[in-house]
């Protein structure tokens, strides 16, 4: 990644500058759906840190005898998780010369989406780094993911496995590296397992295999996003997760801001764009990480 001043003669920008830069190619960004899976809230005015209270839930209730006084008394209790929103940006440096050369609004505005990819990309892994949290753990290094553990994860996520939280309220939703949904593909579509079948289930799975990579599709109900900033590690694994957008959560301290300050003297003008957020696991037990093989396959 080039860093420091843009400048008229930058090498990358110099052979472009008889031509619009909004013209040029922009590089590809993979998808980033991962704080949008996440439950948001803002930041009230006047406050620095947001805490999130749950209700804890109560002690079922008593078998009475008539006559006989109710003793035990049940109080009220919350579950609480502290967040606070720390700042994020990042800064473009234009010359004049260069945005004369490329007219203005042009290298702007592509200035402008490259910085938007870029702090939407640090949002995404922040949420993402908050999947290997999960207590739960299924699949494991070296092995490849399979529906089984999709329908076990949900199982495992509507079980009461929290006496605060209790099971995890429904739809689910999962994010997934983009080799764990091709195993996925694999175990739904290939002939030769019982999961494709000849009957009603190979139709379901030629469907799949025709209709799959639009963004999001449904295994035993769950919605599957590709998330695009899941890395691989060194033995060539990652780390997904299905979860209730409530296990985790995300605060927000006011929107974007864009600013532009000129220095006169040194001819540029400085492009920012800052935004501030912070995150945090509220209900461990409504979360499954999937920690898989990606090898790629081709």
């Amino acid at each position: 990644m080039a860093t420091g001043l843009t400048l008229s003669t930058s090498s990358n920008l110099q052979t472009t500058q008889q031509r619009l830069l909004a013209a040029a190619t922009i590089a590809f960004e993979p998808a980033a759906p991962d704080p949008s899976m996440v439950r948001q809230v803002s930041l009230p005015a006047g406050h620095y840190q947001g805490i999130v209270a749950t209700y804890a839930r109560l002690t079922q209730a008593s078998a009475l005898t008539e006559g006989v006084d109710l003793a035990q008394v049940q109080q009220l209790a919350t579950n609480t998780l502290t967040i606070t929103p720390s700042e994020h940006g990042i800064i473009v440096t234009i010359s004049k010369r260069a945005a004369r050369r490329q007219f203005d609004s042009d290298l702007v505005s592509t200035a402008g989406e490259q910085m938007g990819v870029a702090l939407r990309e640090r949002e995404a892994k922040d949420i993402i780094a908050l999947y290997d949290g999960f207590s739960k753990t299924i699949v494991g290094a070296g092995s490849a993911l399979d529906i089984t553990y999709m329908r076990g994860a949900v199982a495992y996520m509507i079980t009461d496995n929290d006496t605060d939280y209790g099971p995890a309220p429904m739809p689910v939703h999962a994010a997934f590296h983009a080799e764990q949904i091709s195993d996925i593909i694999l175990d739904l579509s290939d002939p030769g397992t019982t999961n494709a079948g000849t009957g009603r289930e190979g139709i379901v799975a030629n469907d799949l295999v025709k209709r799959w990579w639009r963004g999001s599709d449904r295994v035993y109900g769950i919605p599957i996003m590709h998330s695009g900033y899941i890395a691989r590690d060194s033995d060539d694994d990652s780390k997904g997760a299905i979860f209730h957008e409530n296990a985790l959560r995300e605060i927000e301290e006011g929107e974007v801001d864009v600013t532009e300050e000129g220095d006169n003297s040194l001819r540029v003008i400085e492009h920012g764009m800052f935004k501030s957020w912070g995150e945090g696991e509220r209900a461990d037990a409504h979360g499954v990480e999937i920690y898989s093989d990606t090898l790629a396959v081709v």
